[in-house]
């Protein structure tokens, strides 16, 4: 069976590595493989395809980001979960973070963009985030603490996936 011949037609995807148990225990450098494994998928889809939802939290210690009053799967507050670490330094405000986790948010997020522009390219999750909370969900965060450039094309890494 032959896919129909469209025209004008693409995909978004959304590619997350913080909504189960198994991606939130995964080490800084398990999620930058996973992100760079995702190149063959994305390059060799039949539709351009978008990454219309990402972003280089590696936790979903962000507040309100299982629900309101729901918990992180990160450190065990989420329902059924289990302990993997505290969130603090790693979530919330970016004036927080260590700068070796800035280096890693910053090692991320090029792992990501290489790899979605495979293919049609990229949209990150989310340009801002309530003041103080979940700022490494944010774009704007993460040109104002530097682990985003303010030229996208400004790599600091630019073999991480190679």
């Amino acid at each position: 069976m032959h896919p129909p011949d469209f025209q004008g037609v693409a995909m978004d995807t959304h590619i997350y590595q913080v909504f189960s148990d198994d991606q939130v225990r995964q080490s800084e450098d398990d999620h930058v493989r996973s992100a760079c494994g995702h190149s063959g998928d994305l390059a060799s889809f039949h539709l351009w395809t978008i990454v219309g939802e990402w972003s280089p939290a590696r936790t979903d210690c962000a507040k309100y980001l299982n629900g309101r009053g729901v918990g992180a799967r990160f450190d065990g507050s989420y329902p059924g979960s289990s302990f993997i670490g505290s969130c603090n330094g790693i979530s919330g405000s970016a004036s927080t973070f260590s700068d070796e986790y800035k280096n890693f948010l910053r090692r991320f997020w090029e792992a990501q963009t290489s790899t979605y522009e495979a293919n049609a390219g990229w949209i990150q999750w989310t340009w801002k985030t309530e003041e103080g909370t979940g700022e490494e969900w944010s774009y704007s965060k993460g040109l104002e603490y530097g682990w985003i450039s303010s030229n996208p094309d400004d790599r600091r890494f630019p073999n991480v996936c190679g």
